[in-house]
């Protein structure tokens, strides 16, 4: 069993919008999401190495979309 934890520290309240039509429950692997008021903490337990960098791609894919939209609204 593998398990890993990412902790968003920024934008956590919009951010966990984000993940709420999203599948938490992968083939091999699960994650939960827990809020406190200053981090949103991910973390996620799978069989394998290859379900935890899926779960783990998985996220940081929605983090990568979240910031490039961030980023290209304050521009405008």
């Amino acid at each position: 069993m593998y398990q890993s934890t990412i902790i968003v520290n920024k934008d956590i309240d919009a951010i966990e919008k984000l993940f709420i039509p999203e599948d938490k429950e992968l083939n091999r692997s699960t994650y939960t999401i827990t809020k406190n008021t200053k981090q949103l903490i991910f973390t996620i337990t799978a069989e394998d190495a290859t379900a935890l960098k899926t779960a783990f791609n998985t996220i940081t894919k929605v983090l990568l979309v979240w910031e490039k939209t961030q980023a290209l609204t304050s521009k405008a």
